[in-house]
């Protein structure tokens, strides 16, 4: 077929991924499967109310799109597990990447992707967005953290091709992301442009190696980060997205990648300091990338597909481009089961998993004296700083491990004192006043290098009670900050399961490993 005909009968919708508001399929969602006729479409936490509103959701997109297309239509979401996980009800809830990363096995790591693949596919999904590859940094952004499978690029690999495989295998496609990593960047590429400052040489050592190991295992897509590696441009802060030297020339041809490239949402602060979203989209498809993700803006989307109307008309270099991108689509959704089926469990052994990951991930880095484990009844005091959204891309259901009753279940007495991540100074001081009163104090910490009032706070109470337990729930390196305290435990996550592994280890019934 010649060219030009091809691209007569291919729908530049195909190219584009889109977002919407509300629960339901409502008309310009339409517009955009019938009309459009968009390749995928991505769901996230405001358009999902509970597992029957969603399992119809994701019947009406794919029947709708039945009705003007043989190919399927890629129904995504952001599945990682931990602080982004978009499904909480009548799913297997995991304690997150890094959780998996510090103590699970590659055993683990498959049954947790094939668990979360069997459930995407039951409820209508067949992509995930996950997972995340991006190396833990102490230094890094507060957006990762918790996503990533740890600072050890081979266990990263392996575990991260384990996730891919149970994914795959249960009928999903499987996203690794953010290509060529930013476990680095300082800064959100959510809000601005990051800057990663790492030699070519050090990038292909660390940064690189997951995803080299994932396009060796047969990953069917990758994600595109946003952020700037200037030594990858001979010093241009150019965002890896837009980059054909990144794309292009590192991922498809030295590192031989031939599945789905897609971006990240262009609609975020890295890109819109320095391009309007015309010239976003452009860019990021003559770089190489083959789907563009458009998650928030209407108008943003409307923009795009009239640029690249005009565009395809009267260059025909961007028209090869795009013939190029609308095969591995295509190639892609052929391989793609007709319909949902429902999950093989039988195939899943150990429903018990997050909580096994979950006491996994669980370390004692010093103890004095006889501190644990807490006598059965004892009263205590427990100061809790209250889980809230850390960053853009997380979820509000991951805030829900309440630990009252876990500890209680473990037959412990706590007094729970619940308080703001930034309390204010009256606060503090009524809360140091209460010390004298109790026996025993667990205090938590949650991002606290972020927050200087939390950890002004958490230093008074380990000066006043140098007896106290410190529970790091959130960032590990909050470690770092809190040299006078002689027991501290941490949790790597802040779910129902790490909740429970820490109430299991105040009460004796887990005994974590040690370190440091």
């Amino acid at each position: 077929m010649k060219l030009e005909n091809m691209m007569n009968d291919f729908k530049l919708g195909e190219l584009l991924m889109v977002g919407f508001e509300g629960y339901t399929l409502n008309k310009l969602l339409r517009r955009y499967i019938r009309e459009w006729q968009v390749g995928g479409v991505i769901l996230f936490g405001r358009n999902i109310r509970n597992p029957d509103q969603v399992a119809e959701l994701c019947g009406k997109l794919a029947e709708l799109r039945s009705q003007v297309s043989d190919l399927p239509l890629l129904i995504a979401v952001d599945q990682e597990g931990g602080t982004v996980a978009r499904l909480r009800e009548g799913v297997t809830n995991f304690p997150g990447n890094l959780a998996l990363g510090f103590g699970g096995t590659v055993d683990n790591a498959f049954h947790q992707g094939l668990i979360t693949g069997y459930e995407l596919l039951y409820y209508g999904f067949n992509m995930n967005l996950a997972p995340v590859l991006d190396l833990y940094s102490n230094q890094g952004s507060h957006s990762l953290g918790l996503r990533s499978l740890g600072s050890d690029p081979h266990r990263a690999a392996r575990l991260g091709v384990a996730l891919i495989k149970g994914m795959q295998k249960a009928g999903i496609v499987a996203t690794a992301k953010h290509f060529p990593g930013k476990g680095s960047a300082r800064r959100d590429s959510h809000e601005e442009l990051p800057v990663i400052g790492k030699t070519v040489r050090e990038l292909k050592r660390r940064d690189l190696l997951p995803f080299r190991a994932v396009i060796d295992a047969g990953v069917k897509a990758i994600m595109t980060s946003h952020a700037a590696y200037p030594a990858f441009e001979g010093g241009v802060l150019r965002p890896a997205t837009l980059s054909r030297l990144v794309m292009t020339l590192l991922l498809r041809e030295e590192l031989h990648f031939p599945g789905l490239l897609i971006s990240d949402d262009l609609g975020m602060g890295a890109l819109r300091s320095g391009y309007s979203i015309e010239e976003a989209a452009l860019k990021a498809l003559k770089a190489g990338v083959d789907m563009l993700l458009l998650c928030h803006d209407p108008l943003a989307r409307e923009r795009v597909l009239d640029a690249l109307k005009r565009i395809s008309k009267g260059d025909r270099l961007i028209r090869e481009r795009l013939k190029e991108s609308g095969k591995r689509i295509s190639t892609l959704k052929e391989g793609l089961l007709p319909s949902p089926r429902s999950p093989s469990f039988d195939q899943v052994p150990e429903h018990d998993l997050p909580l096994k990951i979950a006491r996994g991930a669980i370390s004692v880095r010093k103890s004095a004296g006889d501190v644990l484990p807490l006598e059965k009844g004892s009263r205590f005091l427990l100061i809790w700083f209250k889980p809230e959204l850390g960053a853009e891309v997380e979820d509000p259901g991951e805030r829900d491990g309440e630990p009252g009753k876990h500890l209680r279940a473990e037959g412990l007495s706590p007094k729970v004192l619940p308080i703001s991540l930034c309390p204010s100074p009256e606060k503090g001081e009524r809360i140091l006043d209460r010390l004298r009163a109790v026996p025993r104090v667990v205090i938590t910490s949650y991002d606290a290098y972020r927050y200087p009032d939390q950890r002004r706070l958490i230093e008074d109470v380990l000066e006043r009670r140098p007896g106290a337990v410190l529970a790091v729930l959130r960032d590990p390196r909050d470690l770092e900050l809190f040299p006078r305290a002689r027991t501290v435990l941490i949790t790597r996550g802040y779910g129902p399961p790490s909740i429970q592994a820490l109430a299991e280890t105040l009460s004796g019934k887990l005994k974590p490993r040690r370190e440091g």
